[in-house]
């Protein structure tokens, strides 16, 4: 298991992230396997997203943390 931080070079959506929802930081965590999970941090929790690529499972974490301030 590797577990490495997202910068925003690698994803420019997490400046925006950052500033709206006070996201502390993005972890990109690839299992031996084909899964993928990006896990997003601030201070009400941590919201996951997984996917094949760490582009959709940032996308799916993403809609989660909106679906949470929504909701």
């Amino acid at each position: 298991m590797t577990v490495r931080i997202l910068t925003e070079n690698e994803f420019p959506k997490i400046k925006k992230l950052k500033e709206k929802f006070n996201v502390i930081r993005a972890i990109d965590i690839k299992n031996g396997a084909k899964l993928e999970a990006v896990e997003l941090i601030n201070k009400d929790g941590i919201f996951r997203g997984f996917g094949k690529s760490p582009e959709k499972a940032f996308k799916k974490a993403q809609k989660v943390l909106k679906k949470y301030y929504i909701a």
